[in-house]
């Protein structure tokens, strides 16, 4: 879709924001974070949290990984931990985050802590990057090979595992579980299967306990596992077949086909483990010892079994024969086409094969990752290395890092190094595979480095990550999305609208254009989030898509941010702005605990919507630990626009702060305790002849009033979106703004007797410790005033806005009588 240079020359740009320079085709144009402070609120307070956290958090761990990788001291620092611990598959992507995080405080800020950490962390990244180009062209140790009995899978023990689909066992209540083996080791611990998020949540099988084998499985850790154990230990050495049925309350292990143990008093299904992504065969979530053994078949059935049909019957969720003979993919005989991946170990640490690579681990995941290796057994290597580019890219465009640049752009040259020489149907499968081809926004972050640099083999860099199938189907309007990974495929959208701003084919711009109606206005919740269980579900099912704890993703939530900012710069419309507002102010916000800490974000992965959950926060070293840094240091970012000839300013948010526009020679000073006040004041100090242009909200459309120096205005509300204020500035001139909050309900799109109740732009959860939906018959605008500020009561139920982070049980939708 690129066109080529003498079709589409750079765009020219006068001025920059940001430190990138302004695109041609924006007509709206945000202002730097340097140029617009906060004021207390609501806003600052939450930011004001996470800069605490910063400010104490070791700069050594953000780089602990990276030195460890690249053969350097880590002076003793241990890594961040959870997903970027010492062994993760997506170690480094926190440190990406960290680094935008502390960008963004240094230009909002200026506190020179954050800018003294910046450096520190670049430096040593860039000391990583030329320890690593010491070792280009070594050719290291390779991971070893799958070993191929003929008759089975050789598991060395070491490293090797098979990973299976994400979604093998999500929603089960009755399963049946058999594999058939040769134990090589008796080890204490091996797992035949371990399936679930971490050691809190799983079930697995253990060949050895101590005693003998073992099925457990929790949702609360080792002190609430459901075991079936047995006290006689397996053989070595001879062929075994280990079966667990689960059906109803009773557990049975069986082995060689005889019941060996059972437990008549199981409570927990596998639908109980959510919808767990780690789902292997030979590994611990616990990292006990490998699996050594020869696996020779599995079995997966969504029902209990009897006896007799365990020595003949075929697994109809997934059947795995292990009869390949070479290669890391094991095919699924099931018909369902759910094919399992081998990890073969990772061998020694190999070289880059080009200079500028920069990881927190060696290549083999990006080489896997061209060999179509599935998740579990890779995980993400672009977005990782997105994370890391574009932590890079805003130390130098924010924070004036010049190391910074040439780091990323060395990164840069490594990618287009290895995609360069791939054909176009290889990239598509890569970028189709489920979360092991999640690669973040890497064609953004090649789209701005072709702006900074001038380079635009960088461009043609970014091209290579089309994701061509659904490009295409959103670029035609066809809504394919049903199924997909939200946050895989939401920032490859932003970076689309980039590719399109350095002047690539106008369908990047269609396509994020119909993308982002295809999510905003059919797959969004009250609150501005999307998605059930990271995935997006069929169009215009919003009741039907809401469960107890797995709804929209903060990372979803954070990108579409990102492309509803991006599409307003190109179309300046209100419509943008109000899904910005309803998701900034409810998910967003509601997104960071009220609570300090400088050990702790304290930010929310999910924040979901069904009916009495709660939030979970915490999430160090997740990505959406990683995007709830970036979060709440930019708050300031989308309050103001100016059109691109200085002639218009654009009032978006009426969050307090104050706009220095240094071109028109004004200081704007917008005060108020929005959005806990209906109300906001803008004073102006200068002199200018402009437009100003006030958003007005879609539920204030009514009510919005003005006044200038105390004179009431009539009030013209612009097809766009706003109210449009053209005259001679002075210094003092006042506008006082009124946008009075009112109660209405909001419906489902698919079930109207599914409610939320809304005061404003706020977004009202009930509190109420029951699971189900609450049955309410009343008018629900009818609550009276609460016993706290924006608080409302209906009958004995209370409702508090979401934007209040605690994590008391709630309801945000409820059932109208």
């Amino acid at each position: 879709m690129i066109p080529s240079p003498a079709d589409a020359a750079p765009a020219k740009c006068a001025t920059s924001v940001n430190g990138l320079p302004v695109p041609r085709s924006w007509r709206a144009v945000p202002f730097s974070l340097n140029q617009v402070d906060l004021a207390p609120s609501v806003f600052t307070e939450k930011r004001d949290r996470i800069l605490a956290y910063a400010r104490a958090y070791p700069a050594d761990r953000i780089v602990a990984n990276f030195r460890a990788a690249a053969g350097l001291d880590t002076l003793g620092a241990q890594p961040p931990g959870g997903w970027d611990d010492a062994t993760g598959n997506l170690r480094g992507h926190y440190s990406g985050h960290f680094l935008s995080m502390l960008a963004q405080a240094w230009a909002g800020t200026g506190e020179a802590v954050f800018k003294e950490k910046l450096d520190h962390i670049v430096t040593a990244l860039k000391q990583c990057q030329d320890a690593w180009a010491t070792q280009v062209g070594l050719p290291g140790t390779p991971p070893p090979p799958a070993t191929w009995t003929g008759g089975g899978l050789e598991l060395s023990g070491d490293g090797q595992y098979v990973g299976l689909p994400d979604a093998t066992i999500d929603g089960l209540t009755a399963a049946t579980i058999v594999i058939r083996l040769r134990i090589d080791e008796l080890r204490t611990w091996s797992r035949a299967f371990d399936f679930g998020v971490g050691p809190a949540v799983n079930m697995f099988l253990t060949i050895h306990d101590g005693t003998g084998p073992r099925f457990a499985i929790t949702t609360s850790g080792s002190g609430g596992e459901q075991r079936i154990p047995v006290a006689t230990a397996l053989p070595v050495g001879e062929p075994v077949t280990l079966a667990v049925t689960l059906d109803g309350q009773v557990g049975t292990l069986y082995v060689n086909g005889v019941a060996a143990g059972t437990n008549p008093a199981m409570t927990l299904t596998p639908a109980d483990l959510g919808a767990p992504k780690n789902n292997w065969i030979g590994r611990s979530q616990y990292g006990d010892a490998g699996l050594k053994a020869v696996v020779d078949e599995f079995h997966l059935f969504d029902r209990a079994l009897s006896a007799e049909e365990l020595a003949t019957a075929t697994g109809n969720l997934a059947w795995y024969r292990f009869d390949e003979t070479s290669g890391t993919t094991v095919a699924d005989s099931s018909g369902r086409g759910w094919d399992a991946a081998v990890v073969t170990g990772a061998g020694g640490p190999p070289g880059p094969s080009h200079a500028g690579f920069l990881a927190a681990y060696p290549e083999t995941q990006f080489i896997q990752l061209e060999q179509y290796v599935t998740y579990p057994a890779i995980w993400a290597p672009y977005y990782t290395c997105h994370k890391i580019m574009r932590g890079l890219l805003d130390a130098h465009t924010l924070g004036g890092n010049a190391t910074a640049l040439t780091v990323a752009r060395g990164m840069g040259e490594w990618v287009h190094s290895r995609l360069s020489r791939l054909p176009r149907e290889q990239l598509d499968r890569m970028w189709s595979l489920y979360i092991a081809g999640e690669y973040g926004g890497m064609n953004e972050v090649m789209a701005d480095l072709a702006t900074l640099t001038g380079d635009r083999t960088f461009l043609t860099t970014a091209g290579y990550f089309d994701n061509t199938k659904l490009l295409a189907d959103c670029a035609a309007d066809t809504d394919t999305l049903d199924g997909k990974h939200a946050n895989q495929h939401i920032p490859q959208f932003l970076g689309y609208l980039r590719m399109f701003e350095q002047g690539a084919s106008r369908d990047y711009r269609a396509a994020a254009a119909n993308f982002y109606e295809m999510v905003v206005g059919h797959r969004t919740y009250v609150h501005g989030g999307t998605g059930q269980g990271e995935v997006f579900r069929k169009r215009d099912v919003i009741a039907g898509s809401i469960v107890t704890s797995t709804n929209a993703e903060t990372c979803a939530a954070y990108n579409m941010l990102k492309v509803a900012r991006n599409l307003f710069a190109l179309t300046p419309d209100a419509r943008f702005f109000d899904y910005y507002e309803r998701t900034l102010v409810n998910q967003i916000l509601g997104s960071r605990r009220d609570a300090d800490s400088t050990t702790d974000p304290l930010v929310t992965y999910m924040l979901p919507v069904g009916p009495g959950v709660r939030r979970g926060y915490g999430n160090i070293g997740t990505c959406c630990g990683g995007t709830g840094l970036e979060n709440h240091t930019k708050y300031q970012d989308a309050v103001w626009f100016r059109s691109p000839d200085n002639g218009t300013l654009h009032v978006n948010l009426y969050i307090a702060s104050t706009l220095r526009w240094a071109e028109r020679g004004v200081t704007v000073t917008l005060a108020g305790d929005y959005p806990r006040s209906p109300s906001a004041t803008l004073t102006i100090t200068g002199r200018a002849r402009f437009d100003l242009r006030l958003r007005v909200p879609s539920w204030a459309r009514t009510d919005f009033t003005i006044k200038i120096n105390g004179k009431a205005q009539r009030v013209r509300v612009t097809e766009s979106g706003y109210v449009s204020l053209h005259r001679d500035w002075r210094t003092g001139d006042r506008v006082e703004v009124t946008f009075p909050f009112r109660l209405h309900v909001e419906q489902t799109i698919d079930d109207p007797s599914l409610q939320a109740l809304l005061y404003g732009p706020l977004t009202l959860v009930a509190k109420s410790a029951a699971t189900d939906y609450l049955q309410i018959s009343a008018d629900p605008t009818t609550a009276v005033p609460g016993p706290r500020p924006l608080t409302f009561t209906l009958g004995d139920v209370l409702f508090e806005p979401l934007l209040l982070g605690d994590n008391a049980v709630h309801h945000t939708y409820f059932r109208r009588t």
